[in-house]
């Protein structure tokens, strides 16, 4: 029976114990920071729930398996996949191709947006989360992770899309802030909204 079920194992695909303990311990770092974004574009969706096993199967497993398969369980019942619905569909696909649309444009001073309104816990930061991861992914793919305008024999690393989050009563000046930020930039006190918006468009 041992055999049988080594042959067959249905926990084949369970992390080991000491992977499930980094991925409960492990920290990452804020999303609002470049390497906190980089993480999450490389790490989203990469935490599969666990598999589904009948209660004959769990009762078979030897306790320590028993306690890896409930532990890694919780960890992903916590973690919840995106669901993929028809308006987070249709969300995702305006933002991508709002994104899309706006690298296309090169005399226009202005480039259009996308509000997302909706009740707290609906999904609407992961679903901007996830559509940007894509359109970054895609972008990196599209210019080998090299920036075009860069100097030739130079090596710009790209960071197509910034994460940023503000309070709702936020300002022109706050959000350069919060986009310097995001590089961790040096930035003066005094500095005027003119001087910051150079400095935040600069990093475009």
């Amino acid at each position: 029976m041992t055999q049988a079920l080594s042959h067959d194992d249905p926990l084949k695909s369970l992390p080991s114990r000491a992977k499930i303990a980094e991925l409960i311990l492990g920290g990452r770092p804020p999303r609002d920071t470049y390497a906190g974004w980089q993480h999450y574009r490389t790490h989203c969706g990469m935490l599969v729930p666990a598999p589904t096993i009948q209660p004959q199967q769990w009762s078979m497993l030897s306790e320590s398996r028993q306690y890896d398969y409930d532990l890694y369980r919780e960890l992903t019942n916590a973690n919840l996949p995106l669901q993929d619905t028809p308006m987070h569909d249709k969300v995702a696909k305006l933002i991508r191709r709002r994104l899309s649309g706006n690298t296309r444009k090169k005399d226009a001073p202005t480039r259009a947006g996308v509000m997302i309104s909706g009740w707290g816990n609906y999904g609407k930061t992961a679903a901007v989360c996830s559509a940007g991861a894509v359109f970054e992914d895609q972008w990196l793919q599209l210019h080998s992770c090299l920036n075009p305008g860069a100097l030739p024999g130079t090596r710009d690393l790209h960071a197509p899309v910034v994460y940023v989050s503000t309070p709702v009563t936020a300002t022109p000046k706050s959000l350069c802030l919060s986009i310097l930020g995001f590089f961790r930039a040096a930035t003066r006190k005094t500095a005027t909204l003119p001087e910051l918006v150079r400095q935040a468009g600069s990093l475009a």
